[in-house]
């Protein structure tokens, strides 16, 4: 099995779940043309739309981390965040 390694996102605004959208049908459609027969994309569950997005899809957990800030404040995650993390 060959694998590739890169993260990805969308810009905030009314239409980032479609574009979102658009984005997993590329890394799809890529990985079948490499002949790819798994996908592994990483999401942090805080980011509410995009975990339910690729469940829907059909990515399943495989591991799980945790992200902890110092300190305890909003960051980089949340439910209005469209993005697919690395977290290998």
């Amino acid at each position: 099995m060959r694998a590739m390694s890169n993260s990805g996102g969308v810009q905030p605004g009314t239409m980032a779940g479609q574009v979102f959208d658009r984005l997993l049908d590329a890394c799809e459609a890529l990985a079948a043309a490499q002949g790819m027969s798994r996908l592994v994309a990483g999401v942090n569950t805080e980011n509410h739309q995009t975990y339910r997005k690729m469940m829907a899809r059909g990515f399943r957990t495989q591991i799980q981390g945790i992200a902890m800030h110092r300190p305890n404040e909003p960051a980089y995650n949340g439910s209005d965040v469209y993005a697919i993390d690395d977290w290998r």
